[in-house]
């Protein structure tokens, strides 16, 4: 290769970057489609936190539903609710469990009554008999509730039973179609939501029982709310509700955001400052990092954007560069022990591997405990940290490597490009091997 077809390849790179940042940044409806992408940044602001975002913070006090372990079934409860919220599109939210309390945060809320338009208000499921009223079916005989669309291409609420729940769901829906009554009443705290006719004598039989009324999707999936909040496995009671405000998020994000900024533009200027060609080539495999890490932000679904977790996304900047900052001071050391600027390169970074693994893989460790042990925001900071680790060792050991290899194409001869100095004195002065002397056998001298 030679000095032309580099630099030619460098201005490919430097293109490719930009659409990277346009594609990390910018809006636009896709050509030949009505489809908008609004880039890997807007992605990442519809998953910010409760502290970024504002929304509502919930926290209920559980108490055991008949005499199952507390704590096995508060984990079943927040199993369902987790379900629940990812079902009605809350894929942010976060569910923590404190004790003998369930705290529930969901961003993008206003008001502190929408938290039970998402998870339902907490209630006690009853099947009553239409004649006695009899209870025979309660939430923990109803395994789950969905909305299908039935044989007649209706819309409908399926409750699907246990075993035990199908069984006696089946017997009283016989009794009440010999009997001509053909009716069942379900109750939710008490108060009458349904009573639906029984229209066969095996119904329930499949397990499953089918409600139609006439539903569309909206008033199917409001029943199926009304049902779902008396099937946690634990009693719930409101213990505390508050609303965060919005605009503190917004400003701690722009104060954030502030911060990235300044950052990257005192950092690019340093590495340049120190390391001449050789920052400018740390500066564009930083910018290829930051898409890269935008893309994975943007895509990992457990990426939730929080005030730690944008602590967790500088700190990690700050250990890419710090990568590149121990590959180039070894190549300085190298250069001043007498190698060519090209061995010299080579050197740095074959010598620098072990000690950026042993300083990453450390943190990723760290990073990966936080993330089993921690909860909540704790999560998110060991997510973004874990990301921008494990990108900034690629980067630094594979493209920063990729082009340090195709710079010496363009320049192998001037060390000063580089910010190479060359040692001064006796250790300055080439390596002088002394010739090899002959004896001269003069007069017969031996």
């Amino acid at each position: 290769m030679n000095k032309n077809k580099a630099i030619a390849k460098f201005c490919v790179i430097a293109v490719l970057a930009l659409i990277g940042l346009a594609l990390t940044f910018c809006s636009f409806v896709l050509p030949f489609s009505t489809t908008r992408f609004n880039g890997f940044y807007g992605a990442i602001e519809k998953k910010m936190g409760i502290d970024l975002a504002g929304g509502v913070l919930a926290v209920f006090e559980c108490e055991p539903n008949g005499s199952g372990d507390l704590q096995t079934q508060m984990d079943a409860t927040i199993s369902r609710l987790e379900r629940t919220l990812t079902d009605k599109g809350y894929v942010e939210s976060t569910i923590q469990k404190q004790g003998t309390k369930i705290r529930i945060e969901i961003p993008g809320l206003e008001d502190s009554e929408a938290i039970f338009d998402a998870i339902g208000e907490p209630a006690e499921i009853e099947f009553k008999t239409h004649d006695t009223e009899e209870t025979f079916i309660t939430g923990e005989q109803i395994k789950s509730v969905e909305v299908v669309t039935n044989s007649d291409y209706e819309v409908a609420v399926r409750i699907n039973f246990t075993n035990e729940g199908a069984k006696a769901f089946q017997d009283e829906a016989k009794k009440a179609y010999e009997a001509g009554e053909a009716s069942i009443k379900i109750y939710s705290n008490g108060e009458l939501i349904s009573s639906p006719s029984v229209k066969s004598a095996d119904v329930g039989a499949q397990g499953f029982a089918d409600i139609t009324g006439g539903y569309t999707q909206e008033t199917a999936e409001s029943f199926k709310m009304q049902i779902d909040a008396g099937l946690y496995e634990v009693k719930l009671s409101v213990n505390e509700t508050s609303v965060i405000p919005p605009t503190m998020g917004k400003s701690a994000l722009l104060v954030g955001q502030i911060a990235v900024l300044a950052a990257l533009f005192v950092i690019f200027v340093l590495m340049v400052a120190l390391y001449k060609d050789l920052g400018w080539l740390s500066n564009l495999s930083m910018v290829i990092y930051f898409i890269i890490f935008m893309f994975f932000l943007a895509v990992v679904d457990s990426v939730q954007l929080t005030l730690p977790g944008i602590a967790g996304i500088i700190l990690s900047i700050g250990m890419a560069i710090d990568a590149n900052i121990i590959i180039f001071e070894r190549i300085k050391d190298e250069f001043k022990n007498g190698k060519r600027m090209s061995t010299a390169i080579k050197a740095g970074f074959d010598k620098s591997i072990k000690t950026i693994l042993d300083a990453n893989i450390t943190t990723v460790i760290a990073g990966v405990v936080l993330y089993i042990l921690g909860t909540g925001a704790i999560k998110g900071f060991a997510i973004t940290l874990l990301l921008g680790v494990l990108i900034s060792m690629f980067t630094s050991l594979v493209i920063t490597r990729s082009f340090a290899k195709l710079y010496l194409y363009i320049n192998n001869k001037n060390p000063k490009r580089v910010g190479l100095k060359a040692p001064k004195g006796e250790e300055a002065a080439a390596v002088v091997v002394a010739p090899k002397t002959r004896k001269l056998n003069l007069g017969g001298a031996k």
